[in-house]
Parts: C-alpha cells; sequence; structure tokens
C-alpha cells in the first residue's frame, strides 16, 4: 500500500496523496505546506473554513518537525495565471500583455529583492518577441505560492511559452525557507516544466 503522504528531504511528490491536484478544489494540493506541525492547508482557503489568512493554518498530518525533516523547501508546481481581461487572458498583443506565473512549494518560503524567472518563446509567430523575464511580485503571493510578473510583453498568435528550460534566478535577492529564515530554498523548475500556447 502506498502512503498517504511523505517527508522524504527534496522529493515533490511529498504531499498528501488525498488532496486533489485542481485549482477549482477547496482542497487543493498546492495549497498544502510542510510546517514544523506537519503538513497543513494554508490559512485563509475555502477549506480552512474562513477568509482569515492572518489564521494559523489548518494541520491535516501531524509530523512533529516536519519542515525541518524535509530540508531546503522543494519546487512541487508551476501554473500560469490566466485573467480575464484582454491584457490578462494568454491572447496575442503587441507590447499590452501581462504573463504571470506561479510557482508553488512544499513549505512556506520567504522572499527578498527581485528574483527572476525566464519563460522561454518559440516565436512561431515569428513576430520577434523571444524570451521573456518575469520578476517576482508580493501581489497575489501567499506563504509556499510565489509570484512573478511582466507587464508590458509582446505576445505572438501562436508562440508556446514554455517555463522549466532554466531555474530561477535570485537577481541578488533570496528565497529561503520560512520555517528557520536561513535554508535556501530550491530554485529547480526542472520537474514542473510545462508549456502553453498563446491564442489569437
Amino acid at each position: 500500500m502506498a502512503p498517504l503522504w511523505g517527508k522524504t528531504a527534496s522529493s515533490a511528490a511529498n504531499k498528501p496523496k488525498w488532496l486533489p491536484e485542481d485549482e477549482n478544489s477547496d482542497y487543493n494540493r498546492e495549497a498544502s505546506y510542510a510546517t514544523a506541525s506537519g503538513w497543513v492547508m494554508r490559512a485563509g482557503t475555502p477549506a480552512s473554513g474562513n477568509d482569515n489568512t492572518s489564521a494559523d493554518p489548518e494541520v491535516l498530518v501531524a509530523i512533529g518537525e516536519l519542515a525541518t525533516t524535509v530540508a531546503a523547501a522543494t519546487v512541487t508546481d508551476a501554473r500560469f495565471i490566466v485573467g480575464t481581461t484582454a491584457t490578462t487572458d494568454f491572447t496575442a498583443g503587441d507590447g499590452t500583455q501581462r504573463i504571470l506565473l506561479e510557482i508553488s512549494w512544499d513549505e512556506a518560503v520567504t522572499v527578498t529583492g527581485s528574483p527572476r524567472i525566464t519563460v522561454a518563446n518559440n516565436d512561431a509567430s515569428g513576430g520577434g518577441y523571444g524570451a521573456h523575464v518575469l520578476t517576482y511580485t508580493a501581489t497575489g503571493s501567499t506563504a509556499n505560492r510565489k509570484r512573478f510578473e511582466k507587464t508590458s510583453a509582446g505576445l505572438g498568435n501562436t508562440d508556446v511559452l514554455t517555463v522549466g528550460g532554466t531555474n530561477i534566478d535570485l537577481n541578488s535577492g533570496t528565497i529561503k525557507d520560512t520555517a528557520d529564515g536561513t535554508t535556501a530554498s530550491s530554485l529547480v523548475l526542472s520537474g514542473v516544466a510545462f508549456s502553453r500556447t498563446v491564442a489569437s
């Protein structure tokens, strides 16, 4: 029988297995992370029963000192945040589009400075837009999910944007485990590589 959760150092598959990998679910797996108390659900989510983001997170699996056991925070997921407006919906636009990327770790992480992520662009449209460099933004970021953004980006119809070919660039900033404030978090994105095609 497979375990229902893990506690192996540097494993992206540790989060409780019964939680769905579905952004529309109240119990989305990516909203859970390791703390000194065990696996928790981030405060303020629908699953926590209230919208108080300052409340203590709900303990799902009690495991003493879990954050220490899993060592450095590991990247577990990445996704583009697709909006509903003409500038945020991943449609083509010449210098008017916003690209918003969210990275999830298996622990709470603290960011200082302006770390960056390069999103590759195959330029299938022939528009010459090239790669996009996204910079950390606190807006919309949570304990274990951090957002990176580029505004005024050029996107061509049929361009394919790819995450995972390069790792997070600290750009003289830091990303560290919140639990101890000193352990450098993983910056490796190859395990969460994915692509998205720009629509017209």
